[in-house]
């Protein structure tokens, strides 16, 4: 595990280097591999509402992007995914009982450090970690589930990635010491944004193969995104049903399952369900004081939906 001199990923490696040794090996990789930092960037940025300590700053940074690893080690395990961030993931390199084990881990680390950053962080950290088990639980209990609403999925998407995208923005603008009213309003931006970026990454999964897996993988494990579902509901003829639900439903089958999702428009009406939520986020940040953080975390915003 590298050392690394920005703020959030010096606080990030000290954090995961104070886990046992087989911990600590289990998930350093995806230390060393951080990704785009999405979410403790967007805390920053809310932050930038107001004058901020910028070392409370890098470390509730730590913070949330240890949570989201923690959620991704798991994620993983579940999915049985063999990539994560161009690399093998932690249950293939350590084997599922460590991964499960570094997770828990990474979670209580990040717990520890939001108690010291005071009670307020620690129960919003807290209280985040619970509503994503709890969509973890709800995405393994729908897995095959062909006849889940699009209604129940947003519900499902909300509680699995806009609620750790709230935190961030909740945790930035309670940092910057705006009013409740700002704080409210970018927290129901961030959890808006979290909803758009995971249906569009549903729409990711099926149009493109590359990134940490195949395309459509997901389908393997019963896991139906928002383009499935939503083809689901108009395919009268009950092939794409058929299809999911066939036994010896395989890779290479994929393609077809593709092929039928984007005949019934299920890409196209993900993409403006996508656009909705999209929609809310705006709504919600102009309800925010003009300036430079506005603008970055609109920039943040259009940049995601490309």
């Amino acid at each position: 595990m590298t050392t690394a001199t920005d703020p959030v990923r010096y606080h990030l490696v000290r954090l995961v280097g104070g886990l046992s040794a087989p911990l600590r090996d289990t998930v350093g990789g995806l230390v060393d591999r951080p990704g785009k930092l999405l979410r403790s960037r967007l805390l920053t940025a809310c932050a930038g509402f107001g004058p901020a300590d910028a070392g409370r700053v890098a470390r509730l940074g730590a913070v949330v992007e240890l949570v989201h690893l923690a959620s991704l080690v798991h994620d993983d395990v579940i999915d049985r995914a063999a990539i994560r961030r161009g690399g093998p993931s932690a249950h293939r390199a350590a084997g599922a009982e460590l991964a499960v084990l570094a997770g828990l881990a990474c979670l209580s680390a990040a717990g520890t450090e939001a108690a010291d950053l005071g009670d307020g962080v620690a129960t919003a950290v807290s209280r985040t970690v619970a509503e994503l088990a709890h969509g973890e639980l709800l995405d393994v209990e729908r897995g095959f589930d062909t006849g889940l609403s699009l209604p129940d999925y947003v519900d499902l998407v909300r509680r699995k990635t806009g609620v750790l995208f709230r935190l961030c923005c909740l945790l930035g603008a309670v940092e910057s010491g705006v009013d409740s009213a700002v704080v409210a309003a970018l927290a129901e931006f961030g959890v808006e944004w979290g909803i758009a970026f995971q249906v569009l990454d549903d729409c990711l999964d099926l149009e493109a193969a590359g990134g940490d897996k195949p395309a459509g993988t997901d389908h393997l494990l019963g896991l139906f995104g928002a383009p499935t579902l939503a083809a689901l509901r108009v395919d009268t003829t009950g092939e794409l049903h058929r299809l999911l639900l066939t036994p010896s439903f395989s890779g290479g089958d994929l393609t077809r399952v593709r092929e039928l999702v984007t005949a019934h428009g299920g890409l196209r009406a993900a993409r403006t369900l996508a656009g909705v939520h999209f929609g809310h986020a705006q709504a919600a940040l102009a309800r925010t004081p003009d300036g430079s953080s506005r603008r970055e975390l609109a920039g943040m915003l259009e940049a995601s939906r490309s």
